[in-house]
């Protein structure tokens, strides 16, 4: 298994209204997870992974609205994780992240 590679969160809507707060990808499997809040400040969760492992080309898709104690949660764990890898600048960011949300 590869470790997951993370894309800085943005605080600015996209073109469909929506911001992504957690933006993580995987290549080995192929897996990519995306929290964020859409243009109606709802929290969501976006999440693409083999069907089946190993062997399976099929991805599946899991697109829910989840509740802002899930959102905060899934901040603190990249928090945490950030913290054991020594990545100070997302750790930073998902700080910030998360006292957006509190508000």
């Amino acid at each position: 298994m590869a470790k997951f590679l993370y894309r800085d969160p943005n605080f600015e809507p996209d073109k469909d209204g929506n911001r992504v707060i957690i933006n993580k990808y995987c290549v080995g499997p192929i897996e990519v997870i995306i929290y964020g809040i859409t243009k109606e400040n709802e929290y969501y969760l976006d999440w693409t992974f083999p069907e089946f492992y190993p062997g399976d080309a099929e991805l599946e898709r899991d697109y829910r609205i989840i509740s802002r104690d899930e959102m905060l949660n899934a901040l603190d764990i990249e928090i945490e994780t950030c913290k054991k890898d020594g990545n100070i600048e997302m750790k930073d960011k998902y700080i910030q992240a998360k006292k957006i949300i509190k508000f």
